[in-house]
């Protein structure tokens, strides 16, 4: 795996309005590149590329939209957006779609930032970062849609890449190189740094979802619904590095649930293991539209009335569990909403009852409709508490790795074969979520109860799609989603993907 050179980016993007021929040839060589590039800026650009995963319409909408966690109902001439939404939610999307062709392109822009670093002599811990990232964006795209794009060291970048990885070997890329980089990333510190805890928790997320890839047609790279043979030894793998992270001491289940997603969440969380770095007020990214997406016009703060979650999601809380609903002390003065789910009757910051534009009760319902639902339609969800000090430039940093989700992987591993270690048990991690989220212990733990607490305890952090097909229950119908094909479990390679490089083959069934 060591003689890929992955990168890929449009012949457009690398070109803008200039010859490039007379830009490599005449003006600047390798060597001066190397000598004037600051290497550091890169890798700062190679982080920043994840914040396609902050906005509503990127590839959070392939893992949620897709999924049993949310939806995005058209309210009269609102949210039709040719039915975009609908299509994901369905599962009756094309390859033209734009959020996939957004979420494709945005990935590998994160694979070419990344590997761009690895060109400009760095030091061995950007390197290390570097190819940490490469491997987080091509874990993506293994994940999303089936492949890995490459090169051969000193390939023409102006030329299509001419090595496609399919999944088996894509998912055990990302391992290989993970596994090279691990012991030179730092050991502990900034969640915002990829450490070598990061890199231990995408690899348990790797092994634990290897079954998936290796279960793909050799000839045609089409994946299947499962049931899924887990290998022990890659069991065993989940279980060493989530070890790994519990053993570090620098990890807590967060008492307060909400502290994980606030505005200052990086300095109040013992949970993060690895963020998008959000300044408040200084260009972040787009982390407001996580409320903004889903609360009504006349909600403190406003929003764009849009997404909404599936009554059956709701329902797997008990009552009295923060994760559904809880009001953290700084929303006193600023709004009247809780954290968590939104539904029944919507308050002001005075407490006054809210009502819709048309003057009546603004009360959220559990009911809704993909085609014809009203304002109120929908429970609301606030994963992430506004920044109230800046509700336009937040500083909630983005989580993309987080503890509960590495005892939970742990708990899954020991169910599907792997061995325990340290006295834990599915129970015993499971149980140690609940009882400081306000739920009540568990008995036995099964595998369908694994699913429904990572439902709980993950919700809209964009890992549904994934856990469902892994649990083969993506495909099956649920709220006005018929029963689906094994063409939906990979999207399609967009069409001017596959028009400028023609060493790529369509996914099948598009």
């Amino acid at each position: 795996m060591k003689r890929l050179l992955i990168i890929f980016f449009t012949v457009a993007v690398l070109t803008g309005c200039t010859n490039l021929d007379e830009e490599l040839n005449d003006t600047v060589n390798s060597e001066v590149a190397r000598e004037t590039t600051d290497t550091g800026s890169l890798l700062t650009a190679a982080y920043q590329a994840m914040r396609i995963f902050d906005t509503q319409d990127n590839i959070f909408s392939l893992q949620e939209h897709t999924s049993d966690e949310l939806a995005g109902p058209t309210r009269g001439g609102d949210w039709d957006d040719a039915g975009v939404w609908r299509n994901l939610h369905t599962h009756s999307w094309a390859s033209s779609n734009p959020r996939i062709q957004s979420a494709y392109n945005g990935l590998l822009s994160g694979v070419f930032r990344s590997t761009q670093v690895l060109e400009f002599d760095p030091t061995p811990a950007q390197a290390a970062q570097a190819r940490f990232l490469r491997a987080f964006f091509s874990f993506h795209l293994v994940d999303n849609f089936g492949l890995v794009l490459g090169r051969e060291p000193g390939e023409d970048l102006t030329q299509p890449p001419s090595i496609t990885l399919n999944r088996p070997e894509g998912i055990n890329f990302v391992i290989s190189e993970l596994e090279e980089v691990i012991n030179d990333l730092p050991t502990g510190g900034d969640a915002a740094v990829a450490t070598q805890n990061a890199a231990h928790f995408l690899l348990a997320k790797a092994y634990l979802n290897r079954a998936v890839y290796m279960a793909t047609d050799p000839s045609t790279n089409a994946a299947s619904a499962g049931p899924f043979s887990f290998d022990t030894g890659d069991m065993n793998k989940v279980i060493e590095h989530t070890d790994a992270i519990i053993a570090s001491g620098e990890y807590d289940l967060e008492t307060m649930y909400f502290d994980n997603f606030s505005p200052t969440n990086t300095e109040d969380s013992s949970e993060n293991i690895f963020v998008s770095k959000n300044d408040r007020g200084n260009n972040p990214a787009n982390t407001q539209s996580r409320w903004h997406m889903t609360l009504h016009y006349n909600n403190q703060p406003d929003g764009w009335n849009g997404f909404v979650t599936l009554a059956e999601i709701y329902d797997l809380y008990e009552d009295g569990d923060m994760r559904r609903g809880f009001t953290p002390d700084y929303f006193e003065g600023n709004t009247g909403m809780n954290a968590g789910y939104l539904l029944g009757q919507q308050f002001a910051a005075d407490g006054t009852p809210l009502e819709d534009r048309n003057g009546n009760p603004l009360a959220f319902t559990k009911d809704f409709s993909l085609t014809a639902s009203n304002e109120v339609n929908g429970i609301r969800v606030i994963k992430y508490p506004p920044d109230f000090t800046n509700l336009g430039s937040p500083g909630n940093d983005y989580v993309h790795f987080r503890y509960a989700d590495a005892l939970l992987m742990k708990a899954e591993a020991i169910l599907r074969g792997g061995t325990a270690t340290n006295g834990d048990t599915p129970e015993s991690l499971v149980n140690s979520i609940r009882t400081l989220r306000g739920a009540s212990d568990l008995g036995a733990v099964t595998l369908d109860e694994i699913l429904d607490e990572r439902a709980r305890e993950l919700y809209w952090e964009g890992w549904r799609r994934n856990d469902q097909i892994r649990f083969s229950t993506y495909l099956n119908a649920y709220f006005e989603k018929p029963a689906s094909s094994e063409t939906y479990l990979l999207f399609p390679i967009p069409p001017a993907a596959l028009s400028t490089n023609p060493n790529l083959t369509q996914n099948p069934g598009y």
